[in-house]
């Protein structure tokens, strides 16, 4: 059954299959904090964002889906370009993701979803491998205005793991855009592998869910009204990069 947004129940839990072994044995993920995770409640999930393409975002879905007491989905906001690329945008359509808006996200946090965003955006899916674990810049906190419009609490992830599975090295803007995408990426897959460019490498991955952030703490302390949704992005942001330095200082090397 295939429900208004594109969600297909049946291929869902099929490719949560697939992604069962990719999260138990080739990454052999480590996970921190689910117990975060509301049973019931609508809340934003909040995430670093690398790997050249958006796997992360699906093993987060799948974790998710697996790990809490009701199989939770978690709906991911995705980019536009995503929606059309051949095989991979009709996947992400039919795993429980919508193209990136506020109407979307604040219908589905509404409506009691668990909504997956990406502040870093394409500049932290593409970022240089010497720049792994780096956060650019989470902006002005659009994120943390839906939070505040929806009533939602804010869940802060880590990942530690993603950032090496596609080793961006150059990325060339011309070829990108003759395919609608924002760049090729060039990596190091590609480089030593050839034909097998398209496996990722088998890293040590390390997630953690950070405790939940409300945003009706920050009205209650008094803050500019016109400041709560930059100050609670920054806050998130902080979050993250210390979850990130704990989960680094846990794994040792990058495979082990």
């Amino acid at each position: 059954m295939i429900d208004g947004y594109g969600f297909d129940k049946a291929f869902h839990d099929n490719f949560m299959k697939l992604l069962d072994f990719m999260a138990n044995y080739y990454w052999r993920i480590e996970v921190e904090g689910i117990e975060n995770i509301p049973e019931d409640r609508g809340a934003l999930l909040v995430m670093n964002h690398a790997g050249t393409i958006a796997i992360d975002v699906l093993m987060i879905k799948q974790i998710i889906y697996r790990k809490t007491p009701k199989n939770r989905i978690a709906w991911s906001l995705m980019a536009d370009f995503v929606t059309y690329t051949p095989f991979v945008g009709d996947i992400y359509w039919r795993t429980g993701n919508v193209l990136a808006c506020w109407e979307n996200g604040f219908r589905l946090l509404n409506d009691d979803q668990l909504v997956i965003v990406c502040p870093e955006g394409t500049k932290g899916v593409g970022k240089h491998f010497i720049k792994r674990y780096q956060l650019v810049p989470f902006g002005k906190g659009g994120f943390a205005r839906l939070a505040i419009q929806s009533d939602v609490p804010i869940i802060p992830i880590s990942v530690v793991g993603s950032e090496e599975i596609f080793p961006v090295i150059y990325k060339n803007y011309p070829i990108g855009q003759l395919f609608g995408f924002p760049y090729f990426p060039v990596t190091l897959n590609l480089l030593f592998l050839g034909p097998l460019f398209f496996v990722p490498i088998p890293s040590k991955w390390r997630i953690q869910f950070g405790e939940p952030i409300y945003p009706s703490e920050y009205k209650n302390k008094g803050i500019d009204i016109d400041k709560i949704d930059q100050i609670i992005a920054q806050d998130i942001e902080n979050t993250i990069k210390r979850q990130l330095s704990e989960q680094l200082k846990k794994r040792h090397f990058i495979f082990f």
